[in-house]
């Protein structure tokens, strides 16, 4: 029982002084170069791409969102396709 007691006073505090210093910071040129936006408009937006993850992708499509009215960006469907291209859908909707 202190045992456990100690172990969780010990995640407590540590979850406590853990700053939170990992920030995203995405490389927009390499997203550029391997990313094509495929359709887009104010509710969604889907783009094309190679070489590179979704999280990558979901921080421009985040911006993009925030830039239709304020809104946020959710991920909707990701489809492979013939060409080892991947394509990515986020819709964006009210806060």
């Amino acid at each position: 029982m202190i045992k456990r007691a100690f172990f969780v006073a010990f995640l407590f505090l540590g979850a406590c002084s853990y700053g939170g210093g990992y920030t995203f910071n995405p490389d927009y040129n390499r997203i550029a170069k391997n990313t094509t936006v495929v359709s887009h408009s104010a509710n969604y937006v889907t783009y094309e791409y190679k070489n590179i993850r979704v999280d990558e992708l979901a921080a421009v499509a985040a911006m993009y969102c925030r830039d239709q009215g304020g809104k946020n960006a959710s991920l909707y469907d990701i489809t492979l396709h013939n060409n080892n291209s991947r394509r990515v859908t986020f819709v964006c909707e009210n806060p």
